[in-house]
């Protein structure tokens, strides 16, 4: 089990070395935030990451708060992790863009394809 955590913690690090990547993500197994991007970092608040099970489908929700007064052009994608903490469905989650305004709170939401999601990531980048 930790030899697939830290694969898994090693492949979201190279992961953030790759162009087009996310500048910030939350992971919901552990609610920690990774930080790529000290620009969202500053600007930008995680909310807890909510799960549920919605038709034998794991249903992510993570609210995200503007902290600065400018409005913030953004993608988000959800990445599907099984109860081993492999990754399901890999690449078919698109990007998707959002904006929340300065102050103000979003919630992301997601909807894994494959039942055996148990945990999720979202990733968020700065829309180039």
């Amino acid at each position: 089990m930790k030899y697939a955590a830290v694969l898994l913690s090693a492949s979201m690090l190279l992961a953030g070395c790759a162009n087009n990547t996310a500048g910030i993500s939350i992971d919901s197994s552990n609610q920690n935030v990774v930080l790529g991007n000290s620009v969202l970092a500053k600007n930008l608040e995680f909310g807890n990451a909510k799960t549920s099970v919605v038709n034998e489908r794991l249903l992510a929700q993570v609210m995200v708060t503007n902290k600065s007064d400018e409005s913030q052009n953004l993608q988000y994608r959800f990445n599907w992790y099984d109860a081993q903490g492999l990754e399901v469905d890999s690449g078919k989650s698109p990007w998707r863009q959002f904006i929340v305004y300065g102050g103000e709170s979003v919630t992301l939401q997601g909807v894994a394809l494959n039942p055996n999601a148990k945990n999720f990531r979202v990733s968020l980048r700065n829309i180039q």
